[in-house]
């Protein structure tokens, strides 16, 4: 029973985990069932484990596989595909969070260039606030462009050491 509720517990923190990134909760139980395999798992037994349709399981595991969580592999002789976690758990905060933080950043930023060419041509004191707003706003979103980009293109480990080196700086 323990390795059981073992296997249980962790498939569920995965489901959630997904459900927090913006995911199908199913991601969460495949990535779970093939991150406590030994050996990569056929589309049946995942679904078996997961106690989803074979439909289901190959509909998320296209997406997966696109998205970088699983790898589908081949075993000599069978047909068949297999799959296996890429233990990359990175990856889906990149894909959950810092794409759609992207996606929100370059939408303002053709949203606020929409707007400023709404003022050309107008002049006042409310047309120049609202300018100066927008351009205020532009510089700030791109910084935040600038983090992010650098932030996907980046490796966790290389990222932590040039925050941890600018705190260590603050504190000369």
């Amino acid at each position: 029973m323990g390795v059981e509720e073992a296997k249980r517990i962790v498939m569920n923190h995965f489901a959630g985990a997904a459900r927090r990134f913006g995911f199908s909760e199913l991601y969460g139980y495949i990535y779970g069932a093939l991150f406590l395999a030994r050996e990569p798992m056929s589309l049946a037994e995942i679904a078996e484990r997961t106690g989803y349709s074979l439909s289901h399981v190959s509909s998320a595991l296209k997406a997966m596989e696109s998205l970088g969580f699983v790898v589908r592999v081949k075993k000599p002789g069978d047909k068949r595909a297999y799959y296996r976690a890429t233990r990359l758990l990175k990856d889906w905060r990149q894909a959950a969070y810092y794409n759609r933080v992207l996606e929100d950043v370059e939408q303002m930023k053709t949203n606020l260039m929409k707007a400023l060419a709404e003022l050309e041509g107008e002049e006042g004191e409310e047309v120049e606030f609202i300018r100066e707003s927008i351009e205020f706003a532009l510089k700030r979103n791109e910084l935040a462009e600038r983090i992010i980009r650098y932030l996907l293109s980046h490796d966790d480990e290389e990222v932590l050491e040039r925050l941890v080196e600018c705190l260590e700086s603050e504190k000369r």
